[in-house]
C-alpha cells in the first residue's frame, strides 16, 4: 500500500553564464564582487593550463554577494559525448556543498540539447568567494540534440521548482482569489523529494447530500509527465479508522513534472464506513492494484 501524508530551466543568465540566488542575508545593493580562483585539491595542472585558467577567470563578469553561478568557457564533442569546461562560481560568504546537480545544455537558440545528473557527494567544498573550474561530461545518452556543440551554448543549473498546475476546468471557474489561495497554500509545504510523488491533504466536508468531498494536491516531483485513469483511493481518520475507500476513474488526470494539481474526489453516501469521523488528522492512501 502506498500511504501519502495530509528546480523546467529557468535561464537568469548572462553571456554563457547562469546565476542562482543563495538564501543568506546578502547585501544587494552592494556591486558584484570578484571571486578567487581556487582549484581542486587533487588535480594536477600545468602552467600553461593554469594561465589559461587564469586568463578566462579575469574576463568574469562580477557577481552579487549571495549568489552562485556556473559558467561555461568551452564546449568539445569527443565520441558523441559532450564535454563542457566551466566555473562554479561561489559568492557566498560561506563554504558550499552539493551532493546532487542537475544541470542542462542549452544551444544558441535557447533549445536543450543534453541533461544530466552530476554526483558532487565525493567532491571538496567550494569555498567561500571562490571560483573553481571543473568539467563535466555528458554521455551519449544524455544528449536530446546531434547538433555540433559550439562556444556559444550554455550550460545551466536546472531549477526545479513546484508550480501549480490547474486543469482548463478550473483555470475557468476559479476567482483570481482562490488560485492565489492555491499558490500560498503550495509554497508553505514541504519540499519534495526527488522524484516523488505524493498527495496532499487540502481540505475534508461533508455535502448537503452526505457524500464526502476530499480535495488534494496530486504532487509530482518527478521529470516525467505523468496520466491518471484509475486511483484507488483510501480516506483515514485520525484514529486510524478506515472512513470510506473507493475506485475512482479520472478523465484521465494529466500531471506534468515538478508541477502539484488540486483535485476533489467525492465519495457517495454509500461508501462511507464510519459515523462522525475524526478529521482532526485524516489521511489519504492509494491502494496498489493487486491489494
Amino acid at each position: 500500500m502506498a500511504m501519502y501524508q495530509n528546480k523546467e530551466v529557468e535561464e537568469d543568465s548572462a553571456s554563457s553564464s547562469q546565476v542562482v540566488e543563495i538564501k543568506e542575508d546578502s547585501k544587494p545593493e552592494e556591486e558584484g564582487v570578484k571571486t578567487k580562483l581556487h582549484f581542486p585539491t587533487d588535480w594536477d595542472i600545468l602552467p600553461k593550463e593554469k594561465y589559461i585558467y587564469q586568463f578566462h577567470h579575469q574576463k568574469l563578469p562580477k557577481i552579487h554577494v549571495g549568489q552562485a553561478s556556473i559558467y561555461a568557457i568551452k564546449f568539445l564533442e569527443v565520441n558523441e559525448e559532450i564535454l563542457v569546461e566551466a566555473f562554479i562560481q561561489n559568492a557566498t560568504e560561506q563554504a558550499l556543498k552539493f551532493e546532487e546537480v542537475d544541470l542542462v545544455v542549452v544551444d544558441e537558440k535557447g533549445e536543450l540539447a543534453a541533461k544530466k545528473t552530476f554526483s558532487f557527494e565525493l567532491l571538496e567544498e567550494f569555498p567561500p568567494l571562490s571560483c573553481t573550474p571543473w568539467r563535466f561530461i555528458f554521455l551519449k545518452e544524455d544528449r536530446v540534440s546531434v547538433k555540433t556543440p559550439s562556444n556559444e551554448w550554455k550550460i545551466l543549473f536546472q531549477v526545479k521548482t513546484e508550480r501549480l498546475d490547474l486543469e482548463k476546468s478550473w483555470e475557468e471557474s476559479l476567482t483570481p482569489e482562490q488560485k492565489e489561495n492555491f499558490k500560498r497554500m503550495l509554497e508553505k509545504l514541504p519540499k519534495m523529494g526527488k522524484d516523488e510523488v505524493n498527495f496532499t491533504g487540502i481540505h475534508v466536508r461533508f455535502l448537503e447530500n452526505q457524500s464526502l468531498e476530499v480535495m488534494v494536491f496530486v504532487r509530482n516531483g518527478t521529470s516525467q509527465g505523468m496520466q491518471l485513469e484509475k486511483l484507488p483511493l483510501t480516506l483515514v481518520d485520525a484514529s486510524g479508522d478506515v472512513v470510506c475507500k473507493g475506485q475512482f476513474e479520472l478523465p484521465p488526470l494529466t500531471v506534468n513534472p515538478h508541477t502539484a494539481k488540486p483535485w476533489a474526489f467525492i465519495f457517495p453516501l454509500e461508501l462511507i464506513q464510519k459515523e462522525q469521523p475524526d478529521f482532526s488528522r485524516w489521511r489519504i492512501e492509494v491502494q496498489n492494484n493487486n491489494e
